[in-house]
């Protein structure tokens, strides 16, 4: 166990020379670890299959919009995992499409320790539409100049894990791609900054009967603010979760899950604002459905808390 908490003091030294976050998130982050870390896949035991949808903002002219589906298996016999993501992000007339393959390598720390690295290929396609848009010069060259680039992008990411605790760090997109030629329009587009994830939980078992999960993420970006989620999961019976979370200075959220079986999982959020668009929006609602594969030849880790 002392490698593991020598690794997260140097992790944390690592996040903390960051300023903030600005990409994307999914407030069940927990149930869709490889949309930020790509050493995730392959650590459940079986392969997953998860879709996650969310409308954020409610009430507002072109609010976020964003959608995911994942796959991820561990190859055994290589102590490897591989995965496979698509996600939409829509804000406005902008639109992104990410395509990622994950791979990891496991590394055993003991008997109930584990170690993944993973690195993460991917490309964006990203769009500018204002063919919706009120324009009041649609003759403007600068108009004309809508991006519709593909950008190649690598992640890199580390994941500690056992039966009741997990460790991660990440870094998804490390390329800064510089977008030319977009005109004023794009200035917002013109470079990827680096984003950093840190994020930890661990499993308290108060009785037989009902558990608690609290799990804090932070998050860091070049040129902005350090920010921060907590959250805590009450587990009742293996099969019903409720939890709140606290996303720093921008929103408070209540999580239901439940564990159909032990493959079958869904999962829904409401998230409130506390920022200044408290007062302008309805909320943001976010939906999450996953199901477990498992092979003849495998038995499923039951139940799975992370």
């Amino acid at each position: 166990m002392k490698k593991v908490f020598v690794i997260l003091l140097f992790l944390i030294g690592v996040v903390c020379t960051g300023y903030g976050q600005q990409d994307k998130m999914f407030t069940q982050y927990l149930n869709y670890p490889s949309s930020i870390n790509p050493a995730y896949a392959g650590s459940r035991g079986s392969t997953q299959i998860l879709g996650i949808a969310r409308k954020q903002w409610v009430g507002l002219d072109g609010a976020p919009k964003s959608a995911a589906i994942s796959v991820n298996s561990p190859i055994s016999f290589f102590n490897m995992g591989v995965g496979l993501t698509l996600e939409t992000d829509v804000i406005g007339p902008e639109k992104n499409t990410d395509v990622g393959v994950d791979f990891s390598y496991k590394i055993k720390l003991n008997r109930t320790v584990f170690m993944n690295f993973g690195l993460k290929a991917g490309l964006t396609h990203q769009k500018v539409d204002l063919t919706n848009s009120r324009v009041v010069d649609q003759y403007d060259p600068l108009l004309q100049e809508i991006n519709n680039d593909v950008l190649p992008n690598f992640g890199v990411g580390t994941y500690v894990y056992g039966n009741d605790f997990f460790v991660g760090f990440s870094i998804p997109k490390l390329l800064q791609n510089s977008i030319e030629n977009g005109g004023v329009l794009n200035a917002k587009l013109d470079k990827n900054k680096l984003h950093y994830f840190l994020m930890g939980g661990y499993l308290v078992k108060l009785n037989p009967f009902i558990k608690l999960k609290p799990t804090v993420l932070f998050k860091a970006t070049q040129g902005s603010r350090f920010s921060w989620d907590l959250s805590t999961m009450a587990i009742f019976l293996d099969k019903f979760w409720l939890g709140v979370s606290y996303r720093d200075e921008d929103s408070v959220a209540g999580i239901f899950q439940l564990n159909i079986n032990n493959q079958l999982r869904i999962g829904y959020s409401y998230d409130v604002a506390v920022s200044k668009l408290s007062s302008r929006t309805h909320g943001s609602h976010e939906i999450s459905l996953s199901y477990d594969i498992v092979f003849k030849s495998k038995r499923l880790r039951s139940p799975r808390y992370f």
